[in-house]
């Protein structure tokens, strides 16, 4: 490497000076655990990083990575972002765990053997270092059964691994089937990686709701359709298109790497009999999110009035405050 990068909290600080951000001592210190962590990954070549690491003073020798949790609109995505970019190593990937653990079960799906898992945690060895998983959150026991092994071996093979969750590890995957057979896995987040919450008061994504646009129409009324209608975007579907029927984050990352802005028509107020369709759009809009795609919608309620009750309310809260930040001029140019 011919060059450092500059510490985060100079970019920090500049923002904070440029009145883009306020300043959040949550912030702060997982800045700082993130520069640490930035720094020692940082040495001449990969094994030189690997001995500084497992030699760290401070630091048991056993944490090989971090874990970021808090609420919704916190910064956690931020500052991820902000490390991933000033790493510098060649071996390093930032995907949504959700993406992740598609991969996962594409894998095992494809070797289909009792050393699948081990299998695989060596394959992801040779091109990744450093795994930024974002978003990470249980929902499914076909995840739960695998995690405890598939991290073991990352964390066997000296993969660094850091995480942003709303969640706190032990109120992952809460009264869901089968949670005993999480907490092996929960287990190992403790002993393999340090806890860092951001616990602020803000959600930042809600402040930039001054500077906004109208993208989002409802009720679904004569007047919503014409504006709907007004409107320009390289693709139109329907909710029931994109997630009344069985898609996934697969489904939808193809569709965000083709277009840049789309239209999505005739949401629903979701119920608990809507689970499936509530889930399914929480990963579109995490999707669509991630790449920046331009969203307009129409819809049948305000977007504080989308989820109500049901299983999935707390994940909703980051979809909601997503659809919310997602007005914002700041937030895409596209249109």
């Amino acid at each position: 490497m011919t060059h450092k990068p500059p510490p985060l909290w100079q970019r920090y600080e500049q923002y904070v000076a440029n009145h883009i951000i306020d300043f959040d001592a949550a912030q702060w210190k997982a800045l700082q655990a993130l520069q640490t962590l930035l720094d020692e990954l940082h040495a001449d070549d990969e094994n030189s990083a690997q001995v500084k690491f497992w030699q760290r003073k401070t630091v048991a020798k056993t944490i090989q990575g971090l874990y970021l949790f808090g609420d919704v609109g916190r910064g956690k995505s931020m500052l991820m972002a902000w490390f991933y970019e000033a790493c510098e190593l060649p071996k390093k990937r930032r995907v949504h765990f959700h993406v992740f653990m598609q991969e996962v079960h594409q894998f095992i799906h494809q070797n289909p053997n009792q050393h699948a898992l081990t299998l695989l945690a060596k394959k992801v060895r040779e091109t990744t270092q450093l795994l930024c998983l974002d978003e990470f959150f249980i929902n499914d026991i076909a995840d739960v059964m695998l995690l405890s092994r598939l991290f073991d071996g990352l964390f066997s093979h000296a993969v660094i691994v850091v995480i942003t969750s709303n969640y706190h590890p032990d109120k992952l995957y809460p009264n869901g089937l089968q949670r005993a057979s999480l907490l092996p896995f929960i287990d190992l987040l403790h002993a393999k990686t340090t806890l860092i919450e951001l616990c602020g008061e803000l959600d930042y994504r809600l402040t930039q709701s001054a500077d906004s646009t109208t993208r989002y129409f409802f009720p679904l009324n004569s007047q919503t359709e014409n504006a709907i209608s007004q409107c320009s975007a390289k693709m139109v579907f329907s909710f029931a298109e994109l997630c009344g029927e069985p898609k996934g984050a697969r489904d939808y990352l193809t569709l965000a790497a083709q277009y840049d802005s789309l239209i999505l028509t005739h949401i629903p107020q979701f119920t608990p009999e809507k689970n499936n369709e509530a889930r399914r759009f929480i990963t579109l809009i995490d999707v669509l999110y991630d790449y920046k795609v331009t969203l307009i919608c129409s819809a049948e309620v305000a977007i504080d009035d989308l989820y109500r009750q049901g299983k999935n309310k707390y994940d909703f809260e980051r979809t909601r405050s997503r659809l919310i930040e997602m007005q914002s001029t700041q937030y895409s140019p596209h249109i």
